[in-house]
């Protein structure tokens, strides 16, 4: 028969009963331990996201300036740049939104202009910046009235200085304001010649610093023709161009002082003597190694007025008229043999004044020619071969 045996059963533990203070203790615990936790994790993430950014405020850094004046205002922005950040500013725009005047410099008192600022977000980022970029507004004011100036008073102080005698007359413009503002308004005559006559019409235009105008709050109106002004030259003394001009008793004058340049010692005779002996096939003579040439009397025959054609005006070596005085004369010298010949003698430049005065410079009268040949006088007084002249005979036959 066998031995039955029988196994231990071992029985699991009783729980202890949880009692209601028990409870309260841990749920306090588990709270603390919580909020040290959270803490701890708050100060992480403000170390590692927040404490390495440095903020910039653009609005702080801009500044808005006014300029110009009421009804033309203009609005300029200017950002100062943070040191060791200039990468990120040069992102930086500052934009004037929805303002037609203000592009346009057209800002009044009373205007509200909004500004916006842009930037590049990831180079401010990898800097490590901290951007605020509030869009703002500003308000116009203070902007002053501006001092109107008409046309006509801008070239109230303009002057025309003349040089010469017309028709070659030069020109220059003289600002003799004592505006100080006005005073930097240049003044140029527009197609400018190099010569001017009396009544020529001369277009002068005004030149001006719109902003410099605008920052001194001065508002220039145009006139009918923009900033222009015409001046008409006038009053300039001037050389005779028109042969009616001159009058008979000043050509008289002429041909009375042109035949005392024949006189018995004059050394013209000498210099053209010469020729003159040498062209009839003449033997001349001297005395004491000098030659004894004398014009000997003269007779008027014909003047001439010559004027310098307009195209040919200031051109070197010409001059603006002349009147030219033909005579008969005899050349002799001092073995009694002489020869008849036609001499010119010429007066250039004949004046007339602005009172209406005709001048004449005789102490410039000189003999130009002394030739047996007629065709070679005629040549030269009706200046056949020099276009940059016109000739008219004064007196008709």
């Amino acid at each position: 028969m066998g031995v039955l045996e029988t196994k231990k059963v071992i029985q699991p533990p009783k729980r202890r009963r949880m009692t209601k203070a028990r409870r309260q203790l841990q749920l306090i615990l588990k709270a603390v331990v919580t909020v040290a936790l959270v803490i701890a994790l708050g100060s992480v993430v403000y170390v590692v996201g927040f404490a390495k950014y440095e903020t910039i405020d653009l609005s702080e850094l801009t500044k808005a300036e006014l300029n110009g004046y009421n009804g033309h205002g203009t609005l300029k922005t200017t950002t100062e740049i943070v040191t060791g950040y200039e990468t990120f500013f040069e992102t930086v725009h500052v934009n004037i939104l929805d303002s037609e005047k203000a592009v346009n410099g057209m800002l009044s008192n009373g205007d509200k202009i909004e500004i916006e600022y842009t930037y590049d977000k990831k180079v401010a980022k990898s800097l490590g910046l901290k951007i605020k970029a509030k869009d703002e507004y500003v308000n116009v004011k203070d902007l002053p009235d501006a001092t109107v100036v008409s046309c006509d008073e801008l070239f109230a102080g303009v002057d025309i200085a003349y040089e010469g005698i017309a028709p070659l007359v030069t020109i220059s413009l003289v600002n003799n304001t004592s505006n100080e503002v006005l005073k930097t308004v240049e003044f140029k005559v527009k197609n400018q010649k190099e010569f001017y006559d009396n009544g020529d019409v001369v277009v002068v235009e005004a030149v001006f610093d719109n902003a410099l105008m605008a920052a001194n709050a001065y508002e220039i109106k145009p006139g009918a023709n923009g900033f222009t002004k015409e001046f008409t030259i006038s009053g300039c003394d001037r050389y005779l161009t028109d042969y009616t001009e001159l009058p008979d008793d000043i050509l008289q004058q002429m041909k009375e002082h042109g035949a005392t340049l024949f006189g018995q010692n004059s050394g013209d005779a000498n210099e053209f003597g010469l020729r003159i002996f040498s062209d009839a096939g003449l033997m001349y003579t001297t005395e004491n190694t000098k030659y004894t040439f004398r014009f000997t009397g003269t007779r008027y025959i014909s003047s001439y007025f010559a004027n310098v054609e307009p195209e040919h005006i200031g051109e070197v070596g010409t001059h603006v008229n002349d009147v030219k005085v033909v005579y008969d004369t005899g050349v002799s010298q001092s073995d009694g043999q002489s020869v008849t010949a036609e001499a010119v003698v010429i007066y250039r430049n004949i004046l007339k004044k602005a009172d209406g005065t005709i001048v004449v410079n005789f102490d410039e009268g000189e003999i130009i020619s002394v030739s047996r040949r007629d065709s070679q006088i005629k040549e030269l007084v009706r200046g056949t071969e020099d276009d940059q002249y016109s000739s008219t005979k004064l007196e008709q036959d």
